[in-house]
């Protein structure tokens, strides 16, 4: 992934992460990232603005950058407007990496075959009305009934749930994720001056405390 140019025209901050024996903190000169930016939401519903965009398969925020606005450089507007700071937990996995984590979280393939949860599944009556959403996690003996017609007689019908596995559920999981959206190419440069703006007018050489009592008992 390109260099994070995002981070490029924020203040440094000295960060204090020891004391000493004489009890003078010990700074390290670092990039203040505890100023994150977050797209409100009413603007995010802005459709001129903003674009749905699904995540292909092992596709990267710098590739989707290049693709969409010719330079991978803008990969953190990708990252900020979907309000991810944890690229290695909120970003979708690949097919190789989703495995790979499965198999980490419940310890065999075998595992991840059980049952995680029940699902209720969508249920039309015969003129087509939704009467039993599908998705709503339920018991395992739930089941839900409703009239329905055979041959001119009203009858009894029963939907009953389906279990989703362990697997089932973190794929489904990774493909919420690859639902994202994507900045429209005309409002980029605003976007970036406008974060840069903010970056250069926060307080200059800011510095960290710590607390030095426990050092002293």
């Amino acid at each position: 992934m390109a260099f994070p140019k995002y981070f490029r025209d924020f203040p440094n901050l000295n960060y204090t992460f020891s004391v000493n024996k004489a009890g003078k903190p010990e700074y390290l000169t670092i990039k203040d990232f505890f100023h994150r930016l977050k797209v409100r939401d009413d603007i995010l519903r802005e459709t001129t603005l903003y674009t749905s965009y699904y995540v292909q398969n092992g596709k990267r925020p710098d590739q989707i950058s290049y693709e969409l606005y010719g330079d991978e450089q803008y990969y953190w507007i990708i990252l900020q407007i979907n309000d991810i700071v944890d690229y290695y937990s909120q970003w979708p996995l690949t097919t190789v990496e989703l495995d790979k984590y499965v198999l980490k979280k419940y310890g065999s393939f075998s595992k991840a075959a059980d049952v995680h949860h029940w699902e209720t599944v969508e249920t039309l009556d015969d003129d087509g009305n939704l009467v039993l959403p599908g998705g709503l996690i339920v018991s395992s003996n739930f089941s839900y009934e409703y009239r329905a017609t055979l041959n001119g007689a009203f009858v009894t019908r029963v939907s009953l749930p389906v279990s989703v596995t362990n697997y089932d559920y973190e794929q489904n999981e990774n493909e919420k994720k690859k639902n994202i959206f994507v900045l429209n190419e005309r409002y980029v440069a605003d976007f970036v001056r406008e974060t840069t703006n903010y970056a250069r007018n926060l307080p200059q050489d800011q510095r960290s405390e710590i607390d030095i009592s426990s050092y002293f008992q």
